[in-house]
Formats: structure tokens, C-alpha cells, sequence
């Protein structure tokens, strides 16, 4: 041991002067920071522009800790959270004007001379924030109320955003302490002159008979951290939230609190309606039931879960949609039903099915979907006449639940034999029943006609003139009203064929199969290349087709790890479905 260090303290002591460590820090410094997102992106995008910089989020018991890393050589930058907002002021060397007149501090970089100078850039993280959730970005809560809750530095970027830059007519504060709010008052007297020479509306909200008698907020922000109500005065701020959250007219409810991530706030506005996405309605996999009943019972995953635990873990989606006011629109997928050669295993899915009528019951659906069978040749049969039999069979079961449950069959475009929406609507035409209908698939129609995963520029030999012809016919045929539901989504066109040695090819499947599992897109997004609104338009405009759109999306970001993956997908179709609809009313106004 003694001769290790002996030989090695040189060795190591000639390095650390030879080499100089050239990074530097950026931070995000306060209480409860540690599982914050920032680092990742920040680090990114320092990688990025190739600049020896490190974001740490750091724990800071008191504003002295705050500022001995940010008195440090190796410091860069730093952002100020909860509860240091105000208390770091006095300690920085200089302020610009708009820490000064926000009365609050959340961002501290270093000026030429190295002197900290503290700045404010919640507000437009906030303003940002909230116009990001209307379409367009469109201001719908100027001059109308806004409520802020808390009454602390973070407050303030609130009411100078809400004010100054979204133009709300007045601004709700809830706040326990009466103190803090007449600080408030006081301070946020000088955004006027940041604005116009119209002074900020504040009314202190200090019961529930107030709140009953007071206009629903349109802008609802949460500036303070996530605690239980415990005191008298805690409880009474909560039921006052309560009560402007219940309001029937909804907003945009936005919390600054980022831990946990599901705030006491935003559970609240779910119970009260407040929705993410404004998403209104969710499709229910069978795998979905399979994996609830499974946690719900401690079962591994190679465990298959009782009929009893699948019915409960219907009800508890059905419960969880209920809370969400999700309405279900249907359950599938029903796989590889129609045209079984062996007759012993179509008695088997009959049986299934008969459950299945059980757990739609339970979901409160009264739809099933269908999708076209692809298992090989050697299993099923094409032939129209057993296929039309096994369907009917079907619809004939699901005519005599009460309620009637209704089937959609889709097309897949690697079905084996019923792989394009024309021959899925013959078998729909000649099933001949009124709860037996089709589900149109933007990706699964321009996936046969239009595209090819496989081929080298990754269409048909003659996509454009086909899918022209493709939207044509249907326009003229299909009858509307047998359209139950349509799904809206693109695709990436490949770099490269999809075949052996391609990253998505998985023997014995087919390409379109495989694309499909692994790079569906929401419409809209960069690298989709399939014709989805010319098909959209064609069914919405050209049939009059009025009733859901979903949009079904199988996609390899959806395994990635992390616990923000449903939320980041919700946000991708919102944005999609802004797009859908502006393209809509554009159509209606030509």
C-alpha cells in the first residue's frame, strides 16, 4: 500500500497540473430540484453548439447556498426557483429593470465585468405556456378574469404575464397570508408602466361565497408548491380553488409546481374537468385490460390474468375515464376471427367474443373493432362466401346485447386478404347488417395504395395516380352513415427499404406490418410523407362523414423509458389535431 502511493502521488499530481478542467456550470439551485427535466435538454444543447457546459439541478438549503455556487469560478449561469424568487435580490450585484419592477428574480447570469445580475423570464415561460394550449396560440382569455394562486415571487411574473401581456380584465389572488397579498398589491402597481397607463385589477378571494359570486377564470396558474391542506386557513384556499375549478366554463389551468409532477393542483382540475389535451374521447386495446389486470392482481407478466380481474380492471379504466369525462369509443383489437380454416378454433374465439360483449359492457362502449385477419394461408381462408358468414355470424350475436353492440371492421394494409378499404366495404356491403360497419384508417388506406416501406423512394409504382383514383371510387360509393369511426395518423418514409438488415425488419412479418409497429406519426409531423389529409378530406368532406376521429399511433418512442412518454404523445396528437381542424374549417370556407 505504502509503495502504491508512494509511486503513484507524482504520477497523479504532474497530471492535475498539466491538464485544466475547462467546464463550467450552469444550475438550477433551490429546494425540491432534483428530479427536475432541465439538465437533459440544457446539456443537449450545450453539446450542441459545442460548449464545455454541465447543467446541475442543486439542492439549496438557504439563499447563502444559492449564491456560493453561483460566486463560484467554474459558474456559467444559473436559474432560481422556489422558495428563493425574492430573498435572493438583495444578494446579487445587480438587477435589470425587470427583476426590479416583477419584484422577483429567477434567472442570474454573469455580465462582461463578472458581476451576477439577476433578471425575470417566468413571465414568458408562463405567457408561453398558456397560449400554447389554444390553437394557434390564440389569446382566448384577454379581457377576461384570471386567477393567481400563491402570492410569492413567483406570483408576480404570474400577474405581470396575465396583465401586462395577455390583457385579462382582472386577476383573482388566493392566498392564505393577507400580508403577502397586499405586498402583491403594492408591487404590481408598477407594471403599468411596463404596459399602458391601466392600472392591474387584483381582488383578494378570501372565501367560497366570493369565489360563487365571482366570473370563471379563464387563466388559472399556480405559483406556489405542493403541499396537503393541513391548517384552517390552508383548507379554506383549497375549497376556494375548488370552487373556481367546478365553474362550468373551462380555461387554461397551468402549474409552476414541478414536483411531483402531478401536482395536488392539476389532480384537482381533472376532477373538475380541466383537461390537457381537450381530448374527448380513447379507444381501449384488450392489451390494455391484460396489463391493468395483471398490476391489479401482482401478476408477472408471463401470468395470464382471471376473467374476473379483466372485468375489474374494466371498470377501473371506465372509472378512470368517468373522472376524465373520456367517453370510450371502443374496444379492439378482436385479431384473426374471420375465415378460420380450423372451425375448433373459430369456436374458441366465439367464446371469446362472448366475453368480450361482457367487458364492452363494462367499458361502456357499445363498439368492437375488427381488424383484417393476417395470419398466413395456410390458416385462413379468402374465400367471400365463409368470410361474409363468419361476420354475419358476429353481427347477428352483437344485434342481441342490449345495448346492440356494433362491429367496425378495418383494413390493415398487410391484411392477407382484405388489405385495401374497397375490399374491407364489399365484406361490409355483404355482411348487410346495421351494427356492422367500417373503421377508415388514413394510414392503413395510404399504406396499400400509396406507400411502400419496402421499395427504394417508398411508394407504389403509381402512388399518385392510384390514391387519386382510390379516393375517387370512394367518395362515389361508400354510404356514410356505415362509417363508425375514422383514425387519422402518417408515417416516416424510410432512408431505406424496409427489408432484411433494415433496423424495423422482423423475419417472417410483413414490411407494412413492421412500419407500422415502429414509425407511425401523428399528422403533421416532420418525415411523414403519405397523403393523410387528401384522404382526410375525401371522407369528412367528400362523404360528410360526422362522428370520431381518432388517432391511432404504434410507434417505437412509445417503449422509450421515462414516466413523461403518455404525456409527450398526448401533446403531439393536441398539436395534430389543431392542425386536423384548421384544415377542416378551411375546407368549409372555400
Amino acid at each position: 500500500m505504502a509503495s502504491l502511493e508512494t509511486e503513484s502521488g507524482p504520477a497523479i499530481g504532474t497530471l492535475q497540473n498539466t491538464i485544466t478542467d475547462q467546464r463550467k456550470f450552469l444550475y438550477l439551485a433551490g429546494v425540491h430540484v432534483t428530479h427536475s427535466i432541465a439538465p437533459p435538454m440544457h446539456n443537449y444543447i450545450a453539446s450542441s453548439l459545442a460548449l464545455p457546459w454541465e447543467f446541475l439541478n442543486q439542492e439549496c438549503p438557504t439563499e447563502q447556498d444559492v449564491l456560493s455556487i453561483f460566486r463560484a469560478p467554474e459558474f456559467a449561469g444559473g436559474v432560481v426557483t422556489m422558495p428563493y424568487k425574492k430573498t435572493i435580490m438583495p444578494l446579487l450585484d445587480e438587477l435589470d429593470p425587470l427583476a426590479i419592477t416583477l419584484g422577483a428574480c429567477n434567472n442570474v447570469y454573469l455580465t462582461k465585468e463578472g458581476k451576477l445580475r439577476g433578471t425575470n423570464t417566468d413571465w414568458i415561460g408562463i405567457k408561453g405556456c398558456l397560449l400554447s394550449a389554444t390553437n394557434d396560440g390564440e389569446n382566448k382569455g384577454r379581457g377576461q378574469p384570471a386567477l393567481v394562486v400563491g402570492a410569492g415571487g413567483a406570483s408576480r411574473a404570474a400577474v405581470y404575464a396575465l396583465f401586462a401581456q395577455l390583457g385579462c380584465s382582472e386577476i383573482y389572488i388566493l392566498n392564505r397570508d393577507a400580508k403577502e397579498v397586499a405586498d402583491l398589491f403594492e408591487d404590481a402597481k408598477a407594471y403599468a408602466s411596463t404596459s399602458s397607463s391601466r392600472q392591474p385589477h387584483l381582488i383578494h378571494v378570501t372565501s367560497v361565497a366570493q369565489a360563487e359570486e365571482l366570473t370563471a377564470p379563464y387563466y388559472i396558474v399556480g405559483t406556489v408548491p405542493d403541499f396537503e391542506a393541513k391548517t384552517e386557513e390552508e383548507i379554506i384556499t383549497r375549497e376556494i380553488l375548488k370552487k373556481f375549478l367546478g365553474k362550468a366554463r373551462k380555461g387554461v389551468l397551468l402549474d409552476m409546481c414541478f414536483k411531483p409532477r402531478n401536482t395536488r393542483i392539476l389532480k384537482l382540475g381533472r376532477e373538475n374537468s380541466w383537461t390537457s389535451h381537450n381530448f374527448q374521447g380513447v379507444e381501449i386495446f384488450y392489451e390494455d385490460l391484460e396489463y391493468l389486470a395483471r398490476e391489479e392482481s401482482g401478476l408477472s407478466q408471463s401470468e395470464y390474468p382471471s376473467l374476473e380481474s379483466l372485468s375489474h380492471a374494466a371498470e377501473t379504466i371506465k372509472t378512470l375515464c368517468g373522472q376524465r369525462k373520456l367517453e370510450i369509443i371502443g374496444l379492439q383489437p378482436f385479431l384473426h376471427y374471420e375465415g378460420l380454416l380450423d372451425r375448433n378454433e373459430h369456436a374458441q374465439r366465439i367464446k371469446k367474443l362472448k366475453f368480450w360483449f361482457e367487458l364492452a359492457k363494462s367499458l361502456g362502449t357499445d363498439l368492437i373493432q375488427i381488424p383484417g385477419n393476417f395470419l398466413p394461408t395456410e390458416q385462413i381462408t379468402g374465400d367471400l362466401d365463409a368470410v361474409i358468414r363468419d361476420l354475419r355470424e358476429v353481427a347477428d350475436m352483437g344485434a342481441q346485447q342490449s345495448p346492440v353492440i356494433r362491429f367496425a371492421y378495418e383494413n390493415l394494409c398487410w391484411s392477407t386478404y382484405f388489405d385495401t378499404w374497397d375490399k374491407a366495404y364489399e365484406l361490409v356491403e355483404k355482411v348487410d347488417r346495421d351494427n356492422f360497419g367500417i373503421c377508415l384508417d388514413t394510414f392503413n388506406i395510404a399504406g396499400r395504395v400509396y406507400a411502400d416501406p419496402a421499395a427504394p423512394n417508398g411508394k407504389t409504382p403509381n402512388a399518385d395516380l392510384d390514391m387519386k383514383k382510390s379516393l375517387e371510387e370512394m367518395v362515389k360509393r361508400v354510404n356514410k352513415t356505415k362509417v363508425f369511426y375514422i383514425q387519422i395518423v402518417d408515417a416516416e418514409k424510410m432512408r431505406s427499404p424496409l427489408v432484411e438488415g433494415h433496423a424495423f425488419h422482423v423475419e417472417g412479418q410483413p414490411a407494412r406490418m413492421s412500419w407500422s409497429r415502429s414509425a407511425r406519426l401523428f399528422a403533421g409531423e416532420e418525415g411523414g410523407y403519405l397523403p393523410v389529409m387528401e384522404v382526410t378530406r375525401a371522407i369528412i368532406e367528400g362523404l360528410g362523414y360526422e362522428g370520431w376521429i381518432s388517432m391511432e399511433l404504434f410507434s417505437r418512442t412509445m417503449s422509450e423509458p421515462g414516466g413523461m412518454v403518455p404525456a409527450e404523445h398526448a401533446r403531439r396528437a393536441g398539436k395534430a389535431w389543431k392542425l386536423i381542424e384548421n384544415e377542416i374549417e378551411g375546407w368549409k370556407n372555400k
